[in-house]
């Protein structure tokens, strides 16, 4: 596995065997985030964590926006 998608966004999966231990960064908007994790499951869970925030807060924003209309 060498990419993550979630809620159509992609992230990708580096393992460093020196370490057993997985890392991946994502572009959101033109910012990257990284996630982490001890096996494949932790990766992609902090990875949909992030996607998850992401959105939540941007849904904030919109609201925000609209009762300023």
């Amino acid at each position: 596995m060498e990419k993550l998608e979630y809620e159509g966004y992609t992230g990708t999966v580096n393992y460093d065997k020196k370490s057993d231990y997985y890392t991946g960064e994502v572009e959101i908007d033109g910012r990257f985030y990284t996630y982490e994790g001890d096996s494949l499951e932790e990766l992609r869970e902090d990875f949909e964590d992030i996607i998850d925030s992401i959105i939540a807060f941007d849904e904030m924003g919109d609201d925000d926006e609209d009762e300023d209309d």
